[in-house]
């Protein structure tokens, strides 16, 4: 395999993705490219061979790589509004993230809302379908299991934008966004608008996914580089560590094998030629064909210690700049020939990180010393000299930034520990904290979906 999706496949990852957003069935390989043409499908058919599952399963991971979500906006936003990136362009939707001035009527953070809803569209009407389907060839359990990691990842990440309090997540008044668990079928009553489900009932629909994928998932994934169930684990460890429960984000993040370095990648994004992202373009200078729209933060850049490894893979500046890497770029996605740089979900580093963070607030001071090291190793730094939980915590924090810039985690990092305002003190206004839900969506709701507090 290629990449995540073959390029013989990519009609039949194209065609499913379309018909699952629509609430549709898709069919085997040859039933797709073969079929008499019509004008619907019928919706109650589901998957009834192997080759329907695999191709609908694609339909799911397909989503991710949306523009729209992981294939440039969604990652970039997060770096972006967070200071590890800074607004060189032109559009002046990037530059209310980049100041945290978000209006609701911004189109590309709408387009972000709208594209991780697509993405959990795709995911019910995959797990209401496939369970029905019983093959001895197609393990369903674990497919199912994959899915509904994707689905918790995509609630995740709704929340890490738009839900929660100024303060972080996990409190008792945390603001949800709608819960759709089953699929849109028809117009009608699966139409109707929701209401926004607080944070403590999306959390337990995101615990829910994770530990039916947990229990599910077999060691390997059903398609090339997706979810398996060390991935689970991680992201259910990574979801504890949001919500502060530190002693259950030690004892996932424990169960994750790998190492920081040969065994770093847990689950990843693969682009090909024929299956590009938009990262590559965004961040290149026109002159390198690229629309030069991104810079590293000189605020990142400073953020290295003198002798970090990381410096030149995060912040290609006038030093060391190459004509393959041109200055204003990072080295993580450079292939602006073909723009097929893979996308990191998950990381063995994120979770040694969850690790120490989780082993510091639980007063385990040698093991996270021990954790926040072996980053350090990596980045080639000495041992760090923190002894005190507080330092140990900062130090945690900054291998957090670097070691996962560009990536998307850093703004919902300042969010979780409610740093927000110490870390950039020109973002005074707290309720900004929580993005405004996309305006044209409250109105589609016909206001059923009540707006972040202090947003119009």
């Amino acid at each position: 395999m290629k990449s995540l999706f073959i390029t013989s496949f990519r009609q039949v990852a194209t065609r499913s993705a379309l018909l699952l957003a629509l609430g549709l069935g898709a069919g085997s390989c040859e039933k797709i490219l073969d079929q008499t043409p019509q004008n619907s499908l019928d919706s109650n058919t589901g998957f009834t061979t192997r080759q329907d599952a695999v191709a609908g399963l694609r339909g799911c991971y397909d989503a991710l790589q949306s523009a729209n979500y992981y294939g440039l906006r969604y990652q970039t936003f997060a770096d972006l509004v967070s200071n590890n990136i800074r607004h060189t362009g032109t559009f002046p939707t990037f530059a209310q993230i980049s100041q945290n001035t978000i209006l609701p009527d911004n189109t590309d953070t709408r387009s972000v809302w709208i594209a991780v809803y697509d993405a959990i569209q795709r995911d019910n009407y995959y797990i209401s379908n496939v369970s029905s389907l019983s093959d001895p060839a197609f393990n369903t359990p674990s497919a199912l299991g994959e899915v509904r990691a994707l689905r918790a990842l995509h609630y995740m990440n709704l929340i890490g934008f738009w839900g929660g309090t100024p303060q972080g997540y996990g409190y008792t008044d945390g603001l949800g966004v709608p819960l759709r668990l089953t699929p849109t079928l028809a117009v009608g009553a699966d139409t109707q608008p929701l209401a926004r489900a607080s944070e403590a009932d999306v959390n337990t629909a995101i615990r829910a996914d994770l530990d039916f994928a947990i229990a599910n998932i077999s060691s390997t994934s059903t398609v090339n580089s997706g979810v398996t169930r060390n991935a689970a684990l991680a992201l259910r460890a990574r979801f504890e560590l949001r919500v502060r429960n530190y002693s259950e984000a030690l004892r996932f993040a424990n169960q994750v094998t790998g190492n920081v370095t040969t065994g770093d990648v847990l689950f990843q994004l693969l682009f090909n030629v024929n299956d590009q992202n938009q990262l590559a373009f965004f961040w290149f200078p026109a002159s390198a064909g690229g629309r030069n729209e991104l810079d590293p933060s000189d605020d990142l850049a400073a953020a290295h210690p003198t002798g970090d490894n990381r410096f030149p893979i995060n912040v290609v500046n006038a030093t060391n700049a190459t004509s393959v890497y041109p200055a204003g770029t990072t080295r993580k996605y450079f292939t602006i020939s073909t723009n097929s740089d893979p996308v990191n979900i998950v990381r063995y580093s994120e979770v040694a990180l969850i690790i120490a963070e989780a082993a510091a607030q639980t007063s385990n001071l040698a093991l996270a010393t021990t954790q926040v090291n072996a980053i350090r190793a990596k980045a080639g730094l000495a041992a760090t000299t923190a002894t005190t939980q507080t330092a140990l915590l900062d130090e945690i924090y900054l291998q957090r930034r670097l070691e996962l810039a560009h990536e998307g985690h850093h703004w919902f990092d300042l969010r979780r520990t409610n740093r927000v305002q110490t870390a950039i003190p020109a973002y005074t206004q707290t309720f900004r904290n929580l993005w405004p839900i996309p305006f044209q969506e409250i109105l589609n709701s016909g206001k059923v979906l009540v707006q972040n507090p202090g947003n119009f």
